[in-house]
This record gives structure tokens, sequence and C-alpha cells, in this order.
């Protein structure tokens, strides 16, 4: 299991292609950017709000737990964001 500490969180240009990556063009609408911490990029779900933390490379997915970045599955993180 991989972790990141990167919890500086900075907000610029917005980058889109990793939720395009994994997402329809239907489903990225339901979400925003929060920014990035350090490789990962931060989107928060319209609905639910909870948030989908992807890596910069687009296979890896984080959850925020105890002050750092958790590596975790594609399955379970989208899972955590619908629900």
């Amino acid at each position: 299991m991989t972790q990141s500490s990167g919890n500086v969180v900075t907000v610029g240009e917005p980058n889109w292609a990793p939720l395009e990556n994994i997402l329809p063009p239907e489903e990225c609408q339901e979400y925003m950017y929060m920014g990035r911490a350090g490789e990962i990029e931060l989107y928060k779900h319209r609905w639910t709000r909870r948030y989908l933390n992807i890596g910069t490379d687009c296979r890896s997915f984080y959850f925020y737990s105890d002050g750092k970045y958790v590596e975790i599955s594609q399955a379970a993180a989208l899972a955590h964001v619908r629900n």
C-alpha cells in the first residue's frame, strides 16, 4: 500500500485529464475540481460531497485518512464517492 503525506493542497488551473480518463463525459459534470496535493488531483462530487482523489498517472486512487493519502483501488474509490 502506497501512502503520500503531500497534504498541502494547491489550487491552480484545473486538470480534468485524470477524471476524464476514467469517467464518461456526462458523469464528469458531477465533479468540481478542488486542487492538487503533490501528484494527486482532487475532485469533489457535487451531490455526495465526497472526494475522488486521482494520481496524475490516472491509475492510482487515494483515500485521505489520518493526515495522509492512502492508495486504494479504483473500484473502492468510486464506490466511496458515489455512496
